[in-house]
Parts: structure tokens; sequence; C-alpha cells
């Protein structure tokens, strides 16, 4: 997959799941406290992808880490998305999750600043849906 397809099947998981808000809003505490705690590890986990990718490293060990995430996802939103958009979601996420191959494909390319900037404003896209779900 390259770089820019990676980046955005990432992007797509976190606006797609901005299209449920209201559902994951009104959610029980304790569920939303756990797709609060799954988005903000996505978001930690996609920051650190960019920094390691801006110093020229790989980030190794973070696809894994991105598998077990989007492995979890669709048990965690089922109940306010349904099963079939949780695990297409889930299924979306993990095709993305090699973001050690991300690193090399972008280092690669002319301009790499576009594509850690989606990958930032996709960390801050779950890093607030994080803060909205677990405010409600």
């Amino acid at each position: 997959m390259n770089p820019l397809a990676i980046v955005k099947s990432i992007w797509g998981v976190a606006q797609t799941l901005f299209g449920f808000v209201a559902a994951l809003k009104s959610s029980k505490a304790d569920r939303r406290a756990r797709m609060a705690t799954l988005f903000e590890q996505i978001s930690d986990c996609l920051i650190v992808v960019s920094a390691e990718i801006r110093l020229g490293n790989v980030p190794h060990g973070k696809c894994a880490e991105m598998d077990t995430y989007a492995a979890e996802l669709p048990g965690v939103i089922k109940d306010e998305v349904g099963q079939a958009k949780a695990d297409e979601l889930g299924t979306l996420l993990h095709s993305s999750h090699t973001v050690e191959q991300l690193a090399v494909g972008i280092t690669q390319l002319a301009d790499k600043e576009p594509c850690l900037r989606e990958i930032e404003e996709a960390a801050g896209k779950f890093r607030a849906l994080a803060h909205i779900v677990r405010a409600t």
C-alpha cells in the first residue's frame, strides 16, 4: 500500500467515527471511557509515528501496536455503530496498520510534509473524538 493510501485509510476511520459521534456519546459511561481510551491510544501511536518519521527513523513496533488497536476497535464500537460498520472500520484500520512501511514510503517522497501533516491531523481527530466521548 502506498504512503498516501495508508494515511487516507487512517483518516477515513477517524472521519467515519465522527459521523457516529451522537451514538458514541449516548453510550454508558464505562463504554465511553473504553472508547475514549482506545481513541487516545490510536492518537498517541500516530503522533509517535509522525515524530519518528520526522527524525528519519522507522517507528519500530508501531505496526503491531496499530494492528492491536484495529483488532480491538470493532468490539469497542459495535453497540453504537452496528456490527457491520464496526467490522468495516476495524478492517480499514487493519489495512493501514503498516506504519513502519509508511515511514519507508514517506522518506522516498520528494515532499513528505503533506503526508506527515495528514498523520498528525488524523491523530488530532482521534484525540478530539476521545475528549468529546469522554466529556459527555
